[in-house]
């Protein structure tokens, strides 16, 4: 599901249309059509915020970023803002290519099981 979809389900749970939508934040209805049918992918942050406001939901829960959040990895989230380093590393891995994150994905997997975990 993606964000366009994500605001547009919320949209209609709570029956508010595109044209109401979009006047309480501010754009015209054609930038909303084209944010929920995913002809416009970068929606600017501002905008996530007040459509997250107007439809009662967080911007992690539009965005997608809750659907991995279950009691497991929600619990790895204090360990991974405290530690610095691994920190430093998520966030340079984040940038890279899609083939070079699946190396290092592979390295980690091997030397996970070479540990014996």
């Amino acid at each position: 599901m993606t964000v366009g979809d994500r605001i547009r389900k919320k949209r209609e749970e709570l029956g508010i249309s595109q044209t109401e939508l979009a006047e309480k934040i501010g754009i015209p209805k054609q930038n909303l059509y084209k944010y929920e049918k995913n002809i416009v992918t970068n929606i600017p942050s501002n905008k996530i915020e007040e459509i997250a406001h107007v439809l009662n939901v967080s911007e992690s829960c539009l965005m997608g970023w809750d659907n991995n959040l279950n009691k497991e990895n929600s619990d790895l989230i204090p360990d991974i803002l405290a530690d610095g380093d691994l920190l430093e590393h998520i966030k340079k891995l984040m940038c890279l290519n899609n083939e070079h994150k699946q190396t290092i994905y592979d390295n980690t997997t091997y030397w996970y099981e070479k540990e014996g975990h």
